[in-house]
């Protein structure tokens, strides 16, 4: 079985490959194309990216080569509990 992050360990991850790479919060925010303070949200664990948003997110990941590290179950916050699978 592959490792599964979870949500707060997948943003310390993202963060993580965005300071190695030197790229500043500014810069991270056109990768995605919303505002700073939103990457900045994201990035300091203040909130999750809406589904809306997790496209945008999704860009960071890809940008970062992170997508090996996504899984199903990391939305799964986003269902009511009885739609949630066993």
């Amino acid at each position: 079985m592959r490792y599964r992050p979870t949500r707060s360990e997948l943003v310390q991850l993202v963060n993580q490959a965005r300071l190695d790479r030197h790229v500043s919060i500014r810069s991270a925010a056109r990768i995605a194309g919303v505002p700073p303070a939103t990457v900045q949200g994201w990035l300091a664990g203040r909130h999750f990216p809406t589904p809306a948003l997790r496209p945008k997110f999704l860009r960071l990941v890809e940008a970062f080569e992170l997508t090996y590290l996504l899984h199903p179950a990391l939305w799964l916050d986003d269902l009511p509990p009885s739609r949630i699978p066993d």
